[in-house]
């Protein structure tokens, strides 16, 4: 059988890894007496990614199956005093208490409620028009629907959110996860939990795998969802008896580049700059490193009339580097004589080549380094 792509990580191989032969199409309606003649077995495929191990199964429920779903634990006293605790330690752990908090997948709102008596400002959001219409008879604001990467909850942002139970029924993983982070504030906490796949495998439980959850993640994949859509992991655990994953997370903005674009252009200036005031004060520069930093930057500035580039790996010697085609000579007592001001541009080994400079060569000169801005070395001031 042909082995389908990763919803997680997309890569290519997801392999068929537990097949079951007799399994209930869906585990939400049991039946009456009347449907038993039409009711049959379905074949339950699981697939695990050959690259990043993550556990699924293809999808079978009609899209519509969730708009009335109902399956509740709220009768269980144990399930009550585990969510009691769990929500007053995620608001007080994060200081969220009188702040904008959001379940989505909140279900009859029972862990909302539990979420507002810790102190928080509670909200959700619930595609089962039966648990939505309980959540609401509870007072609670809730939105219908789906959590989806383009949807702009109308309460939001929110300073902190839950989603519990919900994450492995969900086929979008990324979608729902990136509709999340889109609705929170920057720096927003959260806590995420789903069946443990490492109990299903502890105890051999191939009665854990059902149509309903289509995603079993481990601790690992947990993390690598979380990590791929725009959170940071704070800690990550079993909990209820090693039944559960537990992630705790924070709303994190991608890297900025801005200030290396900045860095870019105002080095340059100066590189440029400084070469040309030496020039025109009659002496010479030479740049220290021929390596990717220095290739990179030699080209950026468009430097190309250096009056000495050295390096200390001999296979570099008597090349020239690329776009400012200057030649790597070797470094000698000779040749550093005869230059009056250095850049060093290996930055990993810049302290070195500072004291070989001052001490080996005996080099008086002007030494400069990279940094935002061109540095000189504090001997040189």
């Amino acid at each position: 059988m042909k082995n389908e792509s990763c919803r997680l990580c997309a890569h290519g191989e997801a392999e068929v890894t537990l097949t079951i032969g007799r399994a209930p199409r869906n585990i939400q309606n049991l039946l009456r007496k009347e449907d038993l003649e039409r009711d049959n077995a379905i074949k339950l495929e699981v697939r695990t990614c050959r690259r990043c191990g993550f556990v699924q199964i293809p999808p079978v429920l009609d899209d519509t199956y969730y708009d009335d779903y109902l399956m509740a634990t709220t009768h269980s006293v144990q399930m009550q005093s585990y969510q009691q605790k769990q929500a007053a330690d995620f608001v007080q752990r994060f200081e969220l208490v009188g702040k904008k908090v959001l379940e989505a997948g909140c279900g009859d709102g029972n862990f909302l409620n539990h979420l507002k008596d810790a102190g928080a400002v509670v909200y959700g959001v619930e595609p089962s028009q039966r648990f939505r219409e309980i959540a609401l008879d509870r007072q609670h604001s809730v939105e219908e629907g789906y959590v989806t990467a383009e949807r702009a909850l109308r309460d939001g942002p929110f300073d902190g959110f839950v989603t519990r139970q919900v994450l492995e029924h969900v086929p979008e993983i990324h979608g729902f996860l990136t509709g999340i982070r889109r609705n929170l504030c920057d720096g927003a906490f959260g806590l995420i939990e789903v069946p443990s796949l490492e109990k299903a495998l502890q105890d051999h439980r191939y009665y854990d795998f059902f149509t309903d959850h289509v995603n079993y993640f481990s601790l690992d994949t947990l993390r690598l969802a979380l990590t791929l859509n725009g959170f940071e992991v704070l800690d990550a655990y079993q909990d209820m008896f090693d039944e559960y994953n537990v992630a705790l997370v924070r709303a994190v903005n991608p890297p900025s580049l801005d200030g290396i674009q900045r860095t870019s252009s105002d080095l340059a200036d100066d590189l440029r700059r400084f070469v040309l005031d030496q020039h025109e004060d009659g002496k010479k520069v030479a740049v220290w490193g021929a390596g990717g930093k220095g290739l990179s930057v030699l080209a950026s500035a468009g430097i190309d009339d250096l009056d000495l580039l050295i390096d200390s790996d001999p296979h570099k010697h008597g090349r020239y580097t690329p776009v400012s085609h200057v030649l790597v000579q070797e470094p000698t007592p000779q040749s550093i004589r005869e230059v009056d001001a250095i850049i060093i541009t290996a930055m990993a080994y810049r302290n070195e080549i500072e004291a070989m400079l001052r001490g080996r060569y005996g080099f008086e000169g002007t030494i400069a380094v990279l940094g935002h801005r061109l540095e000189f070395a504090k001997d040189a001031l």
